[in-house]
This record gives C-alpha cells, structure tokens and sequence, in this order.
C-alpha cells in the first residue's frame, strides 16, 4: 500500500513540475537529448537514420505535392496549402531535414562523443528543432485523428485517394516510431506552439473563403466540416481540434515517459535512476568521459 502511495505522489510531483511556468520554453538540462538516440547504439548509425529519413521525408513531399498538383490543382498549385493536411505534412518534412542536419553538425563537431557534458547550454538551433518538432509531430497526430474519424467521410475525391489514406496514417506511425527512439523529451505546455498554429490555420481558412476564395471545382470550403457559411458548425470544428492539440501533446508526453520507463527497467533495474548521459558511455567506453565538444575534438586529434 505505501508503494503505491508513493507512485501516486510521485506522478503527482511530475505533473506539478509539468505545470510550472518556465515548463514553456525551450531549455533543456541535457542538449545532446535532441540529437541522439534513447538508446545505446553507435552516434553514427543514428546519424544514418534522421539522414535516410530526411531524404525519405522531402521526397514525399515532393511527389505529394507533385501528384496533387497533377490530378487536382493543375496549374493553382498554391491551392495544395488551403489544407490543414498539408500545412502539418510540410512542417513533418522540414522537421526531418531540419533534425539531420542539426545531429550531422553536433555529431561532426563533437567527434561522435555525445553526453550530457558536451553543452554548456541549450543552443539556438536545437531550440527551434524542438519548436518544429512540437509542432509537427503533434499536429500529424491530429491530422490523422481527425481524418479518421469524420474526414474521411467527406466526399471529395482528393480526401478518398490512396495516397490520402497513406498521409494520413503513415505520419503518425513515424511520429511515435521517432518518439521511442531518440532521447528528445516533450512537455505538456508545449501544446500552447500547436494551439498557437491552429488558430492561425482556423483564422487562414476562414478569410480566405469569406473573401471568396475558391478550390477544386470551384467549392468555397476545403472541408465539408469546416464551411465558413454554416459559422457556428465552423467554430465547433475549430474548437474540436484545439482540442485534438491538447490530447496529442499529452499522447507524446505518455510516450515519452513510457520510452524513459521501459529504458530504466531494462538497463536500470535496480532502480537507481541513473542519467541518460551516463548510459550513453556504453558504446563511447573509449572516450574520456563528459567532454565538452572542443575537448572531444582535441581528444581525437592527440590519437
């Protein structure tokens, strides 16, 4: 009975701490979380992996937009952005170059020996890849709980395609494919980036179809669920995904402390609650420990 009264004061604390005020922005105890994986395996191999899924990320886009453009849009390509979809799929896309560029320089720079020591601070560009990945990853899974669960059922020929049923789910599965792999940690306040941009999408959508803006075949919506001539149905929808945005970012926030929780079971069973920089000397046994990024370059160059 104590044991579990403990466990219940601990989730407790983790939800006050979750709730504090400096839980908005974007600093991080331990920088080299955003560009490694959770798990112990070799930097350069991860490397490999945010490359290949760059690479994989921008060509889809690519013939996404490709495709659409071709069977839908013809020459109003500028229409594939009326779309919410299409807003969290670019922003999905971006993230993934964004991120291998950002893990190609800290490995680069810091000799592949990564760990809590090798910042001296949260820098610039890992601060905007979390924002962008805040932002993408939560928004894919509102994108595909939505399409799911009403879009699906619009009639419109672009939303019934292959392609549309594959954007709208594979997305997802990458996003928490992605959370259960790497050390990057996720905040339930952050929910504030996607609130922030789908109120700007609600706000895009609606002037652009009261001012009399058109696609497809000529229709004055882009969902049938979100038709600004019915303006109290609009509201509704756009009030639902805001909500949609609050039970992603807590989603993402359970999957990462599920990712942490099985880590500690399998390495730390002894439940001493060791760091994430500790562990990630099992595969640098070879390297001093807790290196700054300019003492690892000087390690390698005296071997």
């Amino acid at each position: 009975m104590a044991e579990v009264t403990s466990e219940t004061e601990s989730c407790t604390d983790v939800l006050i701490q979750e709730f504090q005020p400096d839980k908005v922005g974007l600093n991080h105890e331990n920088p080299s979380d955003f560009v490694r994986s959770q798990w112990p395996t070799n930097q350069k191999i991860f490397l490999c992996y945010r490359v290949l899924i760059a690479l994989f990320g921008i060509g889809w886009v690519i013939a996404d937009i490709m495709y659409e453009s071709q069977k839908f849009y013809r020459e109003r390509v500028w229409e594939y952005l009326v779309y919410a979809t299409n807003w969290s799929f670019l922003l999905l896309g971006i993230t993934t170059c964004f991120q291998a560029l950002c893990t190609a320089f800290y490995t680069i720079r810091s000799c592949g020996y990564l760990d809590r020591q090798t910042f001296s601070r949260m820098p610039p560009s890992l601060k905007v890849q979390w924002c962008l990945q805040n932002l993408s990853f939560n928004s894919s899974i509102v994108v595909t709980i939505s399409y799911w669960s009403f879009l699906m059922y619009d009639h419109s020929d672009l939303l019934q395609t292959d392609m549309s049923h594959v954007k709208h789910t594979l997305n997802t599965v990458y996003v928490i494919f992605d959370v259960m792999v790497t050390a990057v940690p996720f905040r339930i306040l952050h929910m504030i980036m996607t609130i922030m941009l789908g109120s700007s999408y609600s706000l895009f959508n609606a002037l652009y179809f009261l001012n009399n803006g058109k696609i497809l075949d000529g229709r004055h919506y882009a969902y049938q669920v979100l038709k600004w001539t019915h303006p109290s149905e609009a509201i509704v929808t756009c009030v639902l995904c805001l909500f949609l945005a609050i039970l992603s970012q807590l989603i993402l926030y359970g999957l990462y402390k599920l990712r942490h929780w099985i880590f500690s079971k399998i390495y730390f069973q002894d439940g001493n609650g060791r760091s994430d920089g500790e562990m990630q000397s099992i595969i640098t046994d070879d390297a001093p420990k807790y290196m700054t990024i300019d003492e690892s370059q000087e390690y390698v160059n005296d071997k």
